[in-house]
C-alpha cells in the first residue's frame, strides 16, 4: 500500500454510559478521518446503556451492536467479528484517546500487523495516579518477562489492528487480559507488533486499582494459556 492510498478503516469503541463523551468524541474521530481523506466506519458496541448513547451513537454515524454477553473482552471480540475494514482502530469512548493520534498510527499501518498506542515506550507518557501507574507497569513487565516478548505496553487498549488477522487470533481472555493474550498470539503466530509513542492522559482517576485486583484471576488464567501455547511450540525460554 503506497503512502497517499485510501483504505477503508473500521473505528471501534466500546460503550457503557458514554453519551455525553461520544457527543465529542465520534464528530471529532469523523473530522479527522474524512480531513485526511480516509474512507472509514464506526462501530459502537454498547453494555446496556440507560443515558442515550446508543441515540447518539447513531447520530453521529455509528452503527450499534448491543452487547449479548458481558465483559470487556467479550465486547471486544462481539466488535471486531462485525467490523469489515482493512484494519480495526479501537479507541476508549472516554476522550482518554485523542483522534488526532489514530494520523500517527496510521502512517505506521504498514509496519506491523497490531500497532499499539504505547505510554511505556520512549518519547511516550502517562498521567495517572501513581498507584494505578505502578499495577499497569507491573503487569506489563510480569507478562513481557515471563512470555519473553520485548512489547513494554500490552495493556494498552488503544491499537490498530489488521483486520483479518486479529479476526484470526483466538483469544478467549475475560476482561482487561484479552489485551496482552492478543499480543502474544500474534507474535507466536509470526506477526508483527510495534509500539508508537503516546501520550495517555485519563477523564478521572476512578477505581483502576480496584478494578485491575479483581480482575487479577483472569490475568493470570491468560498469563498461564499463554504460557502453556509457547511450551508446546516448543519456543519457551529458560
Amino acid at each position: 500500500m503506497t503512502e497517499n492510498s485510501v483504505y477503508r478503516l473500521s473505528v471501534l469503541v466500546l460503550t457503557r454510559n458514554e453519551a455525553e463523551n461520544l457527543e465529542s468524541l465520534l464528530p471529532e474521530v469523523s473530522r479527522v478521518l474524512r480531513a485526511a481523506g480516509h474512507e472509514y466506519e464506526i462501530t459502537v458496541v454498547d453494555a446496556a446503556s440507560k443515558d442515550g448513547t446508543e441515540d447518539v451513537a447513531r447520530r453521529h454515524g455509528a452503527s450499534v451492536i448491543q452487547q449479548s454477553v458481558p465483559g470487556y473482552a467479550n465486547a471486544l471480540r462481539q466488535g471486531i467479528a462485525a467490523c469489515t475494514g482493512d484494519a480495526i482502530l479501537t479507541i476508549d469512548a472516554d476522550l482518554s484517546h485523542r483522534p488526532s493520534f489514530i494520523l500517527d498510527l496510521l502512517d505506521r499501518r504498514d509496519d506491523a500487523e497490531i500497532l499499539i498506542a504505547s505510554r511505556y515506550v520512549a518519547g511516550g507518557s502517562a498521567d495517572m495516579p501513581a498507584s494505578r501507574l505502578v499495577l499497569s507497569r507491573v503487569l506489563n513487565i510480569l507478562f513481557g518477562r515471563l512470555l519473553g516478548i520485548d512489547v513494554r505496553d500490552m495493556s494498552s487498549g488503544f491499537r490498530l489492528y489488521d483486520r483479518r488477522v486479529v479476526q484470526s487470533l483466538d483469544a478467549r481472555g475475560e476482561h482487561f487480559d484479552v489485551l496482552p493474550e492478543l499480543v502474544a498470539l500474534a507474535l507466536e503466530a509470526g506477526h508483527r507488533v510495534v509500539e508508537v509513542p503516546f501520550h495517555y492522559h485519563p477523564r478521572d482517576a476512578g477505581v483502576s486499582k480496584a478494578r485491575i485486583i479483581a480482575f487479577g484471576p483472569s490475568y493470570a488464567r491468560t498469563l498461564g494459556r499463554c504460557l502453556a501455547a509457547r511450551w508446546r511450540s516448543g519456543r519457551s525460554r529458560p
